[in-house]
């Protein structure tokens, strides 16, 4: 869990609004070549961004991919003066967004929650940083690496295809549809669930202080999951080598090919192991068909059910 302090203490930076406001106070907003943004909604050529960086602090973010002239804007219940509104640079090939004017004081206890949508270019790379609110992606999102860090909130992504994705979230629940990713996805999360209904990606990572995981009909190299709190359940596809480090919660792996199976190395302080499946013990190894997959599971306390 060393990932997961690391994490809270990285965000707790963050919820000061990227190093701008202290807590229980307001300071100004700040961030470099401040002279080079534009205030308000815009449009730009897709041709012309690869990558865009956006820096939210209240509200949602939605996201979508287009094509051609693509467009940004914000919507927020009360008018905004020109300081208070989204400011924007397109800095070499990469489209910087931030929250509002460099230099503008915004007190943590009354932002305002503005709501921004983005149309992105396919396959362009994108980091968002937002520190309470909620970033979702209705249809399908093609991109290039997805780096994703928020303090308080959640996502939701309905279609997700990357190269690499990575998401540090301290509070809020975490959820993906169909997610195709050909490196790495890693999550970690301080407090919130997870839930996957369909996942393809050549490594999976999971560190979760508190919350239910549920990882829906995997296909992957490699799965380590490390889990102090809460219920995970692995729905097993394809995969390889599977690792599950478990503080306290039940676990529930389904196997799609039984015939193939598993072999099963499992180590509990105090826990059980039930199956209904045929199972051969040979030493510390249990194996289930053909034993295919390979998994290790060690637990404190909790029941693993193996289907």
């Amino acid at each position: 869990m060393k990932r997961i302090t690391a994490l809270l203490l990285t965000l707790i930076l963050m919820l000061s609004l990227f190093g701008c406001i202290r807590i229980s106070c307001s300071a100004p907003i700040r961030y470099s070549n401040a002279e080079r943004y534009t205030a308000g909604d815009f449009t730009y050529d897709e041709s012309k961004v690869k990558k865009v960086e956006i820096e939210w602090i209240a509200g949602s973010v939605k996201l979508l991919n287009a094509k051609g002239t693509l467009s940004v804007s914000e919507t927020c219940d009360k008018e905004l003066s020109e300081e208070l509104q989204m400011h924007w640079w397109i800095d070499g090939t990469t489209l910087k967004i931030k929250y509002c004017k460099s230099g503008e004081k915004i007190s943590l206890f009354d932002i305002d929650k503005k709501d921004l949508t983005v149309e992105l270019p396919a396959f362009a790379d994108l980091e968002i940083e937002i520190a309470s609110g909620y970033v979702q992606a209705e249809h399908m999102l093609d991109l290039g690496k997805l780096k994703l860090e928020t303090a308080s909130g959640g996502a939701d992504f309905q279609f997700l295809s990357a190269k690499e994705v990575k998401v540090d979230s301290a509070s809020g629940g975490l959820n993906f549809g169909q997610v195709s990713v050909s490196g790495e996805f890693e999550i970690n999360t301080a407090s919130g669930g997870l839930a996957v209904n369909d996942i393809t990606a050549n490594e999976i990572d999971v560190n979760s202080a508190s919350g239910d995981i549920s990882l829906g009909k995997i296909t992957a190299e490699k799965v380590d999951i490390d889990n102090a709190s809460g219920f995970v359940v692995l729905w097993l596809h394809s995969a390889n080598e599977v690792r599950i480090d478990s503080t306290s919660g039940g676990i529930r792996i389904k196997l799609d090919d039984k015939e193939g199976g598993a072999k099963i190395k499992f180590d509990a302080v105090s826990g059980n192991f039930n199956t209904a499946l045929s199972v051969v013990n040979s030493g510390d190894l249990m194996t289930i068909g053909d034993g295919r997959i390979n998994i290790e599971i060690k637990v404190v306390s909790g029941t693993v059910t193996v289907e």
